[in-house]
């Protein structure tokens, strides 16, 4: 398992939530991903600027059984090896499941599990705790402590139970934001000298002022260079130039995912058809998200946003 300090020392650049891909029939495509990942790969992801997360949100983890994850997990691991680090998704409302997944991830040497609370029945202080530390005890592999504040419970973790969780020896990390942005300035001024931090908002510049070292994106599954070019200018200190490269890409960006997620539900329904139009193999949706909701119309706005990025598209 890693220690806190590697953590913070591998934990660098942008943390992309890699999509899952299936097959029309609903099968999992796990020769698309790993092209998929060794062509973020080629693109120049490795350690210092990229983190893969596997069987995430982004990865419609939510819609996998437990074997399929691990086939998800063991699939990115093999083709990544030591050229980055991974986390994988862990979150499940069975604790067994948890446990299972993150033997998995042990077992194949990777950073960290992603782990939440569960997420059905609102959220108490100590089963949260109880929650934590039973998988804890079960597994040898670090924790990227996750406030999932968005989705499920809406439960937004209070700094003081994050402070019990980092208590747990398995938690290297701590996957960070907050619908309250005094709360999230006030959670990387708390955590960032003790782990780990995961930048898991939009404000990729600010946080880096602040001293946050990796944001996540969904945009590397299908354009590294952005976010390996964003990241050089944070790096470099240019936060200027990285503000505005950065917002001229997501504020139009944020306009195509909202229209996608007021019709249709989930992460990797939004990523797929930006996948599609650069040739790579985004594959099909499972049911509840439906990708016949991203419209003729949403399909040339995401066309136009590509063409202004420099991508190529097919």
């Amino acid at each position: 398992m890693i220690t806190r300090e590697e953590a913070q020392s591998r934990w660098r650049g942008v943390l992309i939530p890699l999509v899952t891909p299936f097959k029309e029939d609903g099968e999992l495509d796990l020769p698309a991903l790993r092209r998929n990942v060794q062509y973020i790969l080629d693109q120049g992801a490795r350690l210092g600027n990229s983190i893969f997360l596997a069987a995430g949100s982004g990865g419609d983890f939510s819609v996998m059984d437990v074997e399929e994850r691990k086939q998800v997990i063991t699939a990115v691991a093999e083709v990544v090896g030591d050229q980055a680090p991974v986390i994988a998704g862990a979150q499940s409302c069975d604790i067994r499941e948890c446990i299972a997944i993150g033997q998995r991830c042990a077992d194949l040497g990777i950073d960290a599990i992603q782990i939440s609370g569960p997420f059905y029945y609102d959220i108490r202080t100590e089963d949260l705790v109880a929650w934590m530390e039973e998988i804890a005890r079960q597994v040898d592999v670090g924790f990227a402590i996750y406030n999932h504040w968005y989705t499920g419970t809406k439960y937004d973790m209070p700094l003081d139970v994050l402070d019990r969780l980092l208590e747990i020896p398995n938690s290297v990390g701590v996957k960070w934001a907050s619908p309250d942005i005094d709360k999230f300035y006030a959670g990387l001024r708390r955590f960032l000298p003790k782990v780990a931090v995961v930048n898991n908002t939009f404000l990729a510049v600010e946080a880096h002022m602040r001293g946050a070292r990796t944001f996540v994106s969904h945009v590397p599954n299908y354009y590294p260079q952005f976010c390996l070019d964003v990241w050089d200018l944070l790096e470099a200190k240019n936060y200027v130039e990285a503000r505005e490269a950065y917002e001229a890409f997501m504020v139009p960006y944020g306009k195509i995912r909202q229209a996608i997620s007021e019709r249709t539900a989930a992460e990797g329904v939004f990523v797929r058809p930006f996948m599609e139009l650069v040739g790579l193999e985004g594959g099909h949706s499972r049911l509840p998200s439906r990708d016949e909701a991203v419209t003729p119309e949403i399909k040339e706005g995401i066309r136009a946003l590509l063409s202004q990025l420099g991508a190529e598209i097919v």
